[in-house]
């Protein structure tokens, strides 16, 4: 096939899931239509997304492929490899590995090489993880810092950490001229390889930062050992499995900072926590999200009576969304405001079992009819029905939403993450001096969110002032052409550039 200007490479995302991030890159691609991409997605495995894709792929999207983190070959079912000499890999994986536990990432290189240098995939992969070699690996590092813990635990722990891991370093790359990703993670990963195979420029843009994430969900999982923790525990005294997967994700995340030439992000805040996190200062650069205003118009003033005051929260029913919080708020609203209507409109397939969660929680709340959940709807079409934004996320980068929202002329209340305060509040001198346009409240504190709501639904006044404050700073800092003509620049000088060394 032809080779594509720009490989994206992305993980849980576009084109198969709808969201901010996937809504972000399809922007991207269309209206950058003089260059041609390609998208190499993972996927968790074959058949994840048995309904294709959710958007219709530009013309200039002109090849999409899927590598699985779970692989279907015969590595599963116990298969052994062959009786070649392993140990040079082996002892390559087994550096890597050492990295890993020191908190470095120097051996990655070594050991891709090795992994690239091994025509046989499938026999490699055995060795890794079934071979005598991959098993004194495994009760070595075991040994060194996991002797308190059960082996059987540690053994599949290790397996299920090092299957996609391994799967997703020996996948295939379509070429490229220059390659770009929207996470660290596996995704980041295998965009440093990509460099490393190709020899072509590679850079990311963070939206949310990537390791923070998956530290917040494995302080939340219940699948590891350890059983939910408190975000404010400190590293030492998290539980060793819970250690083990924070690790393993902010390992990826400095691979991917380390190789990337050039690291994007969309507020200074987030990046403090790359450069916390291993990135060099000296390579990230902000670029900050915008909207296309002319898809936007202005909320009509709705007469008297017309429909109840609402509510509308508009995002993923997942843990990271907090709809939990949302719904707790929502009960200490309706107490003093019972006609208040709020709406949860946003996709519940990410994480059907907290979906399920959640609508059994509002029955239990006895929220009735004041909450709905609406699914996916028409963002555009539906804002203008909503009076107030409300944001209840333990984690964001720059929300779209309350760009959205804004340039509708809806106010938003939210959680102080991300750059919600800086899209709410102003950025610049200039930008504060417009006013504010919502109410920023802690994590995880259904009392203040509620009161927020309730401040911001009992005002008129006050709802029309930050309604013309947030449209006047959507259209003077946020207007999407601006982020828009910087990617395109972006992808045209990588593209053009000279091979890698």
């Amino acid at each position: 096939m032809k080779k594509a200007d720009v490989c994206l490479i992305l993980e849980g995302t576009y084109p198969f899931v709808t969201g901010g991030v996937s809504s972000w890159v399809h922007r991207l691609v269309t209206r950058i239509d003089d260059l041609t991409f390609s998208v190499l997605h993972l996927s968790p495995s074959k058949g994840a997304y048995p309904n294709g894709p959710k958007y219709e792929l530009p013309k200039n999207l002109v090849d999409v492929r899927e590598v699985y983190l779970q692989p279907e070959d015969e590595i599963e079912r116990g298969a052994k490899a062959d009786n070649r000499d392993w140990r040079p890999v082996i002892r390559r994986f087994q550096k890597m590995m050492k990295d890993l536990r020191e908190g470095a990432s120097g051996a990655f290189d070594q050991f891709f090489k090795a992994v690239n240098e091994e025509e046989d995939i499938l026999q490699l992969k055995r060795a890794l993880l079934d071979s005598p070699e991959g098993w004194e690996v495994m009760l070595e590092t075991y040994k060194a810092e996991a002797g308190d813990e059960g082996l059987l635990q540690f053994f599949w722990t290790w397996r299920f950490a090092l299957l996609p891991l391994v799967n997703v370093l020996t996948a295939k790359l379509p070429p490229a001229r220059c390659y770009h990703t929207v996470c660290t993670g596996y995704a980041g990963i295998l965009a440093a390889g990509a460099k490393l195979r190709q020899q072509r420029p590679m850079f990311l843009t963070e939206h949310g930062i990537y390791a923070k994430e998956r530290r917040i969900d494995i302080q939340r999982a219940t699948w590891i050992p350890g059983g939910e923790i408190d975000s404010r525990v400190s590293m030492r005294d998290v539980p060793y499995f819970k250690r083990f997967w924070m690790r393993q994700f902010a390992m990826m995340s400095r691979v991917c900072y380390e190789h990337a030439d050039e690291i994007y992000t969309l507020y200074e805040g987030n990046k403090l926590l790359q450069v916390d996190d291993g990135a060099d200062p000296e390579r990230v650069f902000v670029v900050p999200n915008g909207i296309d205003l002319s898809r936007f118009k202005v909320k009509p003033d709705d007469p008297p009576g017309k429909r109840p005051l609402t509510v509308g929260f508009i995002g993923r029913v997942c843990p990271i969304k907090d709809v939990r919080t949302l719904l707790r708020t929502a009960r200490l609203v309706l107490d003093k405001m019972p006609d208040v209507r709020f709406r949860v409109m946003g996709p519940a397939d990410e994480d059907p079992e907290y979906a399920e969660a959640c609508v059994n929680m509002a029955a239990a709340l006895r929220l009735g009819d004041n909450v709905t959940f609406d699914g996916s709807v028409n963002v555009i079409e539906e804002l203008p029905k909503v009076d107030v934004c409300v944001l209840s996320s333990i984690s964001e980068a720059q929300p779209l939403v309350i760009l959205e929202a804004g340039a509708v002329g809806v106010p938003t209340v939210a959680t102080d993450v991300g750059s919600c305060s800086e899209l709410l509040f102003g950025r610049l001198p200039a930008d504060r001096e417009l006013g504010k346009g919502g109410r920023v409240v802690p994590i995880y504190n259904p009392g203040a969110l509620a009161e927020a709501l309730l401040e911001v639904l009992g005002d008129d006044a006050l709802r029309k002032q930050m309604s013309k404050t947030m449209r006047a700073r959507v259209e003077q800092y946020y207007d999407e052409q601006d982020m828009v003509n910087r990617y395109a620049e972006i992808y045209r000088r990588h593209a053009n550039a000279k091979g890698v060394a």
